[in-house]
């Protein structure tokens, strides 16, 4: 456009900016704070009280013509009791979005799916108790910000070369006996024992307290020395004088033998360290040993009440949930299950402080998420071009983002429909992941495609940064199941990995398993990537942490690696499950063979750009 012209063009828009009305010119701005009230019309001098109140209006303006709709959140806490849901109702069309956003910048106004908890009174020792409502279950709690843990045997003692690893364990002396085979076949359910010692690993005399209730639970990593996942099994019975204990499994594989790593939780009599409470559900009563001094009505304790925060929820793959920006915003506090997350049908039935599924075009932007019982973000099933950029994701009891489409069709007789494919993870980050449960990862892939994780910091896991699964079968079984799909095209660049595998063995920071069985064309891509200090705590007894671990024999072929660093990694920079997984990768300028060059790292591009939010650092 020539000078004149653009002249004239602008004062055309400053004439219209004069008579048109400002929805026309600018989107419908809606206003939400703690202090306002939903009898309000939410504007900026007399906001909404509640988000569910804001997503009403939001919901009428979209079905008007227009811009982009608006809700600016003012600082403070937005409680909820049940997860806050966004459909298709939710989401506009043509080109707009509706946008979610924290008014006083990034992590200011906080969305909490907890409950404060007031009217403590002494219990004894430094223990409170106050009364919950009947029904109430919930397996985390949140002192100021600081997850708290239910009561345990022996206490957790924290060290912080490993923030998220469990112990101090008991060591098992003996035990059931091994049932595993490589056929498939699961041993039948019933009762499995352990014999516990007189003194654990440093010399101390193990005193263990008998448990007062039935909710006592055992976790533990079984077989001897199989410290890649940590079980839950409830006791069924402990004899203090020889040192047995009995649990029910529905089937326990690996048996327990002798070196299984263990502890116990949930129960009054193990309540005696802060940090820990036990929640006597028949009696409606919660005991807590706070990490803080003084009145625990000041301690600022809350309970989690959901176990999804946000649901991002499309009625079907063909009508997503879409045009959804969720910015600067704080999700925190919810609750969770001690169970790994696959047996939640790989996150169909998890929980997160946002899961998706039916989800298109969703971006989650600049935003806190914190102190979740679950994960971070879950997209599952059918998620197609969503975002999650500049994000602070950090303490989760699981998983930071998964993408999951493990889902076997009806039938098992082909794949399933749904694609989660093209959605991004970039600039940022994942930290502090898996303190719940020891089955973890910062990021996972599970029989998604053509997805991109980028310049992301992913610290402090217990134990993956990042996995892939895919398409074939049983470790040991047939090469291809046909019902599932495809993990393939997936790029990972730009990555700053450190102290990932803190609390287990047999794995890799980067890890890949029945992905790809040689020429099917199953193939992902790792580039400019740095994964640094790998490393178990002593107690792990299991094969050390390696920087990459290519898993089951034959399935995880062809996969490529192009200028990727592994420095001070505990086990090898690379392990291959039988050769033919690690001689098939595609290499280029990596750290495990020779003529690596530094020079071509990347390394002012790896990890976080110049964007990530300054709040957050």
């Amino acid at each position: 456009m020539r000078p004149k012209r653009q002249l004239e063009f602008a004062g055309i828009l400053a004439v219209l900016a004069l008579v048109l009305p400002s929805a026309v010119l600018r989107a419908a701005d809606f206003f939400v704070s703690p202090a306002g009230r939903d009898d309000q019309p939410g504007t900026a001098d007399r906001p909404f009280q509640t988000i569910a109140r804001a997503q009403e209006a939001v919901r009428q303006a979209i079905k008007t013509d227009g811009a982009d709709v608006v809700v600016h959140l003012a600082a403070g806490a937005y409680r909820q009791d049940k997860p806050l849901r966004f459909t298709g109702a939710d989401s506009p069309r043509d080109g707009r979005r509706a946008v979610w956003q924290s008014q006083a910048g990034p992590g200011k106004a906080r969305v909490m799916g907890s409950m404060p908890l007031t009217g403590w009174r002494e219990h004894k020792d430094g223990v409170w108790k106050t009364e919950l409502p009947g029904g109430l279950v919930f397996h985390t709690l949140y002192e100021n910000g600081r997850r708290a843990w239910k009561a345990r045997f022996p206490n957790h003692e924290h060290d912080q070369r490993f923030p998220t690893a469990r112990g101090r364990y008991l060591v098992s002396e003996d035990g059931t006996p091994k049932r595993y085979n490589k056929t498939g076949e699961k041993p039948p359910p019933g009762p499995a024992w352990l014999r516990w010692p007189a003194r654990d690993a440093a010399g101390r005399p193990v005193d263990m307290p008998a448990p007062r209730g039935d909710k006592a639970l055992l976790l533990i990593y079984t077989g001897g020395k199989c410290d890649w996942m940590r079980e839950v099994h409830p006791v069924e019975s402990v004899d203090l004088e020889a040192r047995k204990l009995v649990f029910k499994t529905n089937g326990l594989a690996f048996g327990v033998g002798q070196g299984a790593r263990f502890f116990l939780e949930d129960d009054l009599a193990f309540l005696d360290a802060p940090g820990e409470f036990y929640h006597d559900d028949k009696a409606a009563t919660l005991y807590y040993k706070p990490y803080g001094r003084g009145h625990p009505d000041a301690l600022n304790i809350s309970v989690p009440r959901v176990t999804r925060l946000v649901e991002v929820v499309g009625s079907s793959r063909e009508a997503c949930a879409q045009n959804i920006c969720f910015d600067g915003l704080s999700f925190e506090e919810s609750d969770g299950l001690p169970r790994g997350w696959w047996a939640t049908a790989y996150g169909r039935t998890d929980g997160a402080l946002i899961w998706m599924t039916n989800a298109s075009r969703i971006e989650i932007r600049n935003c806190r998420l914190r102190n979740s019982g679950r994960s971070g973000v879950m997209m599952i099933g059918h998620n197609v071009e969503n975002t999650v950029t500049g994000c602070l994701i950090e303490h989760v009891g699981v998983n930071g983002v998964t993408l999951s489409n493990r889902f076997s069709a009806p039938g098992g007789e082909r794949a399933t429909d749904d694609r989660c494919e093209r959605n991004r993870v970039l600039n940022c980050r994942i930290r502090l992941v898996g303190e719940i449960h020891t089955y973890a990862s910062c990021v996972n892939l599970f029989n998604v495609s053509d997805n991109e994780v980028g310049h992301c910091e992913l610290h402090d896991s217990v134990r993956y940064a990042v996995t892939l699964r895919g398409n074939t079968g049983r470790q040991y079984g047939p090469p291809v199941s046909v019902a599932l799909p495809p993990t393939r095209g997936n790029r990972m660049h730009h990555l700053d990995i450190r102290r990932c595998g803190q609390d287990g063995g047999d794995m890799g920071a980067l890890h890949c398993a029945n992905l790809n069985n040689g020429g099917d064309g199953n193939v992902n891509t790792f580039e400019q990537i740095i994964v640094a200090d790998t490393q178990a705590v002593a107690s792990v007894k299991d094969i050390a942490p390696d920087g990459i671990f290519l898993d089951w024999p034959k399935m995880s072929m062809d996969q490529v690696f192009r200028c990727v660093q592994i420095l001070r990694s505990q086990g090898k920079q690379l392990r291959s499950h039988k050769p033919e997984n690690g001689d098939s990768a595609r290499t280029e300028n990596v750290s495990w063979k020779e003529g690596f060059r530094e020079d071509l790292m990347d390394r002012q591009r790896i990890g976080l750009t110049a964007e990530f939010p300054v709040q957050y650092e």
